[in-house]
């Protein structure tokens, strides 16, 4: 499974408790990421924690999303990749482009997202000039979505889509030190691992907080659907709980505790003020 995917301990051991169980699966798996070249050269420890944030709840997908351009070594035309996140879900579209023009982000918005995914409520991101042109926010305002860009030099509004940006970059490297392929032949199977790899929150993919069911990443024997009226109702019935579940727990994330502490000042410490 790691061979295929790449993923780390905790995905692995998600996806692979789901249908099997095994004693030590955990000490296994560190091992075998751990002895993993291309993991070890491409992967890097985070040095310090996020920090749980707050914005406005997204109850279905693509209700919110974040996005940002990311560049990447120029192959063809192709230098650049829009890349865009679900809050809720996670699930992530990555578009190759040519440039970070404005009117490449509304082609986007207008012939694969909005198609695709159905109207979106609210977009942030940072305040990069494709992002704040008049046209981009005419055609939000035209479509009812609400634009909120970024504060000033405060890169952690942008932190989903700057760590998918990262996320996605070391899928792809990792597939070309695989397949010596270029990173655009690499993209649609470093998508599908993004979106099939459990998330370390609440140990289930993006794919299945979107479809209700986990995607098949091993060979084994799945359960037939048989047919019949009633038995499809039933099906659509059992699938649209597994949705609401898995939505309402996608909730929790996306909130800060109530005992959450920022910071250890107290009334009365003395504290420096940056001047900008």
């Amino acid at each position: 499974m790691h061979q295929q995917t790449h993923w780390g301990t905790r995905a692995l051991c998600d996806q692979y408790l789901r249908t099997y169980g095994c004693h030590g699966v955990y000490e296994l798996a560190k091992k075998i990421t751990g002895n993993c070249l291309i993991c070890q050269k491409v992967n890097r420890k985070a040095m310090r924690k996020t920090i749980p944030g707050r914005r406005e709840l997204a109850f279905r997908p693509f209700q919110s999303v974040q996005v940002d351009f990311t560049e990447l070594p120029q192959v063809q035309r192709w230098k650049y990749l829009l890349v865009i996140v679900d809050h809720l879900t996670h699930w992530v579209e990555a578009v190759p482009t040519t440039n970070t023009t404005a009117n490449t982000v509304c082609k986007i918005l207008l012939e694969q997202l909005i198609p695709r995914y159905g109207m979106i409520n609210r977009i942030d991101s940072d305040r990069g000039t494709q992002f704040t042109s008049k046209i981009l926010q005419q055609l939000a305002t035209t479509l009812g979505i609400k634009w909120e860009l970024h504060t000033p030099w405060h890169p952690q509004s942008s932190g989903r889509v700057e760590r998918m940006n990262q996320t996605l970059k070391k899928a792809l490297t990792k597939l070309t030190l695989e397949t010596k392929l270029s990173w655009i032949k690499c993209l649609p199977l470093a998508l599908l691992r993004v979106r099939t790899q459990p998330r370390a929150d609440l140990g289930v993919s993006p794919y299945e907080m979107l479809f209700g069911l986990p995607f098949q990443v091993t060979q084994y024997e799945m359960a037939t659907l048989e047919g019949g009226e009633t038995t499809i109702n039933r099906y659509i019935n059992v699938i649209a709980r597994t949705l609401e579940e898995l939505r309402s727990r996608g909730l929790i994330p996306q909130t800060t505790r109530l005992d959450f502490r920022i910071h250890n000042i107290q009334p009365g410490d003395w504290v420096l003020i940056k001047v900008w």
